[in-house]
């Protein structure tokens, strides 16, 4: 059975991370998604990073940079996931959103964010995540 994404516990909200590597380029392209207990979309981004030595400082930033948003919009109890290994780890099934969102990304030139939205590429993602928690779409 492939894992899903889980709801934050209480009053916690679920920031999801993943980062695209170009090793080639040098660059990194960050994706999160925030979502509440009901699976709901509370914030999202796309940004390009540049300079990136390895994968595992874009997957870093990627934690970074996003916990960094979510404080921003003024979060206080977050529970950060993302599907390296190297950082906070959960499947990459799990995953989906945030990977959907860093890899619609690559070909971007300028950073996007979003509040209470994802890029039309990712709603599909989302709403599977809310179906097999057994919220509607």
């Amino acid at each position: 059975m492939k894992s899903q994404w889980k709801p934050p516990k209480g009053p916690n909200v679920k920031v999801n991370f993943d980062a695209v590597f170009k090793p080639n380029l040098r660059q990194s392209w960050l994706g999160f998604v925030i979502k509440n207990k009901a699976g709901l979309v509370l914030g999202s981004g796309v940004r390009r990073n540049t300079y990136v030595a390895t994968a595992f400082s874009a997957e870093a930033l990627a934690c970074v940079q996003a916990l960094e948003f979510a404080m921003k919009m003024d979060f206080q109890h977050i529970e950060m996931e993302g599907d390296s290994r190297t950082t906070i780890y959960v499947d990459t099934e799990a995953n989906g959103v945030a990977h959907t969102i860093a890899k619609a990304g690559f070909p971007l030139t300028e950073n996007h964010f979003w509040v209470e939205e994802v890029p039309k590429s990712a709603m599909e993602v989302v709403n599977r995540d809310r179906w097999l928690l057994g919220f509607p779409d």
